[in-house]
């Protein structure tokens, strides 16, 4: 009965690594992580329509309206995560969310890209998008 308990209690920290090995490695398919991508393209560029200009943060864009919520990333090997991120340069630091340039001297200002090293099924890097 006592090995019964030893191999019963070793199995847990297994199988809860397992899990998360599986949920780390796990992705949202391409297609729809192009598709949050290009939502997210859509509402910058309405903000840019109606004030003539580029955000100075990507907050601005929630706060007037142009896009509701920030839609979910989950990329695998990444935390999922429904934020976007102001950075002064397109610079792949490989945090799996969503970046915005928003420094007006920078050549990529208003970009938002994935911030990813890795590649999606298809062998495309994140970034690329």
């Amino acid at each position: 009965m006592r090995k019964k308990l030893i191999i019963g209690s070793a199995a847990l920290p297994l199988c809860l690594a397992a899990g998360i090995l599986t949920h780390m490695s796990t992705a949202m398919p391409a297609a729809v992580v192009i598709r949050k991508l290009a939502g997210i393209r859509v509402a910058l560029a309405l903000y840019r329509q109606e004030h003539k200009t580029r955000p100075a943060t990507f907050e601005r864009v929630l706060s007037e309206g142009n896009l509701e919520i920030v839609p979910e990333i989950k990329l695998a090997w990444h935390r999922q995560r429904s934020k976007v991120t102001d950075v002064s340069a397109f610079e792949i630091k490989d945090t799996g969310a969503w970046n915005y340039v928003n420094d007006p001297t920078s050549a990529q200002f208003g970009l938002v890209y994935i911030d990813c090293r890795h590649k999606d099924e298809q062998g495309r890097f994140w970034s690329e998008f």
